[in-house]
């Protein structure tokens, strides 16, 4: 002790600034630490949460932009079968519309030589008629010349 007073350290002051420390530290440790530490493991808490909220936000959207991905897909291929089926119905209406058409014209034709030879055979006819009646004539003229 009698070295703390040869640098001129009072004892008795040195101890109650040690008490007087010791006692603003439980202060400090019970009004300050242990709240502000209370919140940061609090806040702490709250990140974490947010991060593994992301995390699963992260899988989610995922999973949801793989769900749209076969959506799509589901729909691009039933797209091709509508389309698909439209364009054989389509071909089956054309090629429905050719036979009626190829059929319509070989009607017109099988008529159009149907009246052809009736008019052919009328012709003919008339002919012969002609032909005859001028054979008479000619027969009467040679019968009226040698008399």
């Amino acid at each position: 002790m009698d070295a703390l007073l040869a640098f001129g350290v009072n004892w008795k002051l040195l101890l109650i600034q040690g008490l007087n420390f010791g006692l603003l530290l439980l202060i400090l440790y019970k009004f300050l630490y242990k709240p502000l530490f209370a919140l940061i493991d609090k806040r702490q808490q709250v990140i974490e949460k947010g991060l593994k909220d992301a995390e699963e936000a992260g899988h989610e959207k995922e999973k949801v932009l793989k769900e749209k991905d076969a959506i799509l897909a589901t729909a691009r291929e039933e797209g091709g079968k509508i389309a698909d089926g439209i364009r054989k119905q389509a071909t089956e209406a054309e090629k429905a519309t050719l036979r009626g058409a190829q059929e319509k014209s070989m009607s017109l034709i099988v008529e159009a030589r149907v009246k052809a030879d009736a008019e052919r055979e009328h012709i003919l006819r008339e002919s012969e008629k002609e032909i005859a009646r001028m054979a008479v004539l000619a027969t009467e003229k040679i019968l009226r010349g040698s008399h």
